[in-house]
């Protein structure tokens, strides 16, 4: 079974200020080696932030149907056609990110 990168659309972040730009140039013109990497968890292959693009050709799709509140189907659809990729995209956000869904 062959793998396959698969490419998400980002989602709508807000735009970087000046002062972010100018944090990344400066650390795209720094060797790696003086780069200060101690804030970032370590990957895995576990879904946690990894490779959780990482996705085979035939990705299997549930069959259920969901129910959506129509102030939310709107939000989605506002930024144009493939909402449905882009609902999942959001989910996808959300579990890498650690959303607590327990406590919503």
């Amino acid at each position: 079974m062959s793998r396959v990168q698969k490419e998400y659309k980002a989602i709508d972040f807000p735009p970087l200020t000046e002062e972010q730009r100018q944090v990344l140039q400066r650390l795209d013109r720094m060797p790696d080696s003086e780069i200060d990497f101690s804030d970032i968890p370590p990957s895995s292959l576990n879904g946690n932030g990894g490779f959780y693009y990482m996705q085979g050709n035939d990705m299997s799709r549930p069959t259920d149907q969901l129910e959506i509140d129509s102030d939310n189907l709107e939000w989605l659809q506002k930024a144009g056609q493939d909402y449905k990729t882009r609902l999942n995209n959001v989910l996808r956000w959300a579990r890498i990110h650690g959303c607590p869904i327990a406590t919503l």
